[in-house]
């Protein structure tokens, strides 16, 4: 299950104030894994749904893909974050 965190308002208008036109979403991601000391980062979800669409076509096929990959993953479970 994923972790609830929350950053204040104040960090959050620090990141607005900061920004001259527009907050881009690199500006974004970067403000997020500093604020979460890396544990969380934006990635594209397209890249997430390649991601498990190659998973799912070379789950027994790959030897490059780990065993927690292949046994303890719960695909559907991470298909319905994104």
């Amino acid at each position: 299950m994923m972790k609830n965190t929350y950053i204040s308002r104040s960090e959050i208008l620090n990141l607005y104030t900061s920004s001259l036109k527009e907050v881009s979403t690199f500006t974004i991601s970067e403000w997020l894994r500093l604020l979460t000391e890396d544990q969380f980062i934006v990635i594209e979800r397209a890249f997430i749904f390649d991601v498990i669409t190659y998973i799912e076509l070379n789950k027994y096929s790959d030897g490059f893909l780990g065993r927690d990959i292949k046994e303890k993953w719960d695909l559907e479970v991470i298909k319905s974050y994104i």
